[in-house]
């Protein structure tokens, strides 16, 4: 669905709009349950599209 278009964010940027703390970030790709993401050189880059998208599916209708 992404296009890889607009900023391109860094682990701790993309935690941080997540609203989840980096190393919850680190743990979550490294189980191979965290968003897509890309590799620039060493570091991992994200997109807000992918983010956008894994926060909707990790997203569940609270019951009362």
């Amino acid at each position: 669905m992404n296009q890889m278009t607009g900023p391109v964010f860094t682990s701790k940027q993309a935690a941080h709009y997540c609203g989840i703390a980096t190393q919850t970030l680190y743990n979550l790709i490294s189980q191979g349950q965290g968003p897509k993401h890309y590799k620039y050189g060493k570091r991992n880059a994200f997109y807000a599209a992918d983010l956008d998208e894994w926060n909707q599916a990790c997203l569940r209708l609270a019951t009362p």
